[in-house]
């Protein structure tokens, strides 16, 4: 149980790392719901452009965000 607690330890930080930067190099993603066919014009998940921000962007904007609204 050790040897997976510290595996844990060791793998989180790199793997959340790597998504962060993955992120950050390209915050944009092809839109789930219009993938096989591209871009639908009634998609409202990316407005019909094909392509919506990743999850962690938009929590980095959002805590972006709210440290910008607190600190004002």
């Amino acid at each position: 149980m050790a040897t997976v607690i510290a595996l844990l330890v060791v793998c989180l930080p790199i793997v959340t790392l790597g998504y962060a930067c993955w992120c950050y190099a390209s915050p944009w993603g092809v839109c789930r719901r219009c993938a096989p066919g591209g871009k639908n014009h009634t998609c409202r998940a990316c407005e019909g452009t094909g392509m919506r921000p990743r999850l962690g962007w938009q929590l980095y904007v959002y805590l972006r965000r709210l440290h910008h609204d607190g600190t004002r």
